[in-house]
């Protein structure tokens, strides 16, 4: 419809006939419901989804270039330094070599930081289909693809279920996770429990270690990103691992959190959303793996 003043008018029309005493129609009656602001609204909100599609593929293109822009020449000095390592060792002495190797990483650990924000601009789970997810294999494998040292070992101590999700972000999120248990233990025998229970509408994953813990002022800081808690040159960290554990979970439609107490370990929170979620068939005494 058309106002008077010619603006465009979104209604809908809920209409009745009307019937005297004797059940003859004598008429007709109805109500004009005014939607204008919803349906426009409506619309505006489809052209900004719209508009930030494209801006996010435009986002990926771009970072896609300027990975690739940045990388190339950065791996370039990393061979040049080995290079020279390699060829002038008897000439080279020994803190011209610190140097050269301490330039070598932090050469290397920008491509690596270039990978991180690649993954992480790459994270839309609106892209691509989820499946269903065996987590007690899925996981299993994962601890198999890590190097666990033999002082450190993972159990998983309750069943995991199979869900709906995307495997290769159920694999980011565990992987970070336990690497990152790996690489900071302190402990002469490191131990890193995998947990999961059962809510009313989601499953709660819990991932514990005996690690060195985190202070709690730090609780929010390590999710963010190129954020760490060992600073300058001691830290090889790129400081999107979290940051990706969390997209990686939010994605899924879940949420992520930590618990930990200094010097007594942490332990990693998580949930996904349970959706034609079904148990494994792994029995219990087959839970722990070393």
């Amino acid at each position: 419809m058309k106002s008077a003043k010619g603006k465009n008018l979104y209604v809908s029309v809920f209409s009745n006939f009307t019937t005297d005493s004797h059940g003859v129609i004598n008429g007709r009656q109805g109500i004009v419901y005014d939607h204008t602001e919803r349906t426009e609204s409506d619309k505006h909100k489809d052209a900004l989804i719209q508009h930030l599609k494209n801006s996010n593929s435009d986002l990926e293109k771009f970072a896609c270039m300027m990975s690739h822009d940045l990388k190339t020449p950065i791996r370039g000095l990393v061979t040049l330094t080995d290079w020279i390592t390699t060829d002038y060792t008897d000439k080279l002495d020994e803190e011209v070599t610190e140097k050269l190797e301490l330039l070598r990483k932090r050469a290397s650990g920008i491509v690596d930081r270039v990978d991180g924000m690649l993954r992480y601009c790459r994270l839309d789970g609106g892209k691509k289909e989820s499946v269903e997810v065996d987590l007690m294999k899925q996981v299993s494998m994962v601890i198999d693809m890590l190097d666990v040292p033999n002082h450190i070992e993972i159990a998983i101590e309750s069943q995991l279920p199979v869900l709906r999700a995307l495997p290769t972000q159920i694999d980011q999120i565990f992987q970070n996770l336990l690497s990152n248990a790996i690489k900071f233990m302190d402990k002469p025998r490191g131990r890193i429990s995998i947990r999961c229970t059962e809510e009313d509408s989601f499953w709660k994953f819990e991932l514990s270690d005996n690690g060195p813990g985190i202070e709690e002022e730090h609780f929010d800081k390590i999710f963010e990103m190129f954020q760490t808690l060992t600073a300058g040159e001691e830290s090889e960290s790129t400081g999107i691992g979290l940051a990706l554990v969390k997209k990686s979970v939010e994605v899924h439609g879940g949420t992520l959190w930590v618990e930990s107490v200094s010097g007594q370990g942490s332990t990693f929170i998580f949930t996904l959303p349970k959706e034609r979620e079904k148990l494994g068939s792994v029995k219990s005494d087959q839970l722990a793996i070393a």
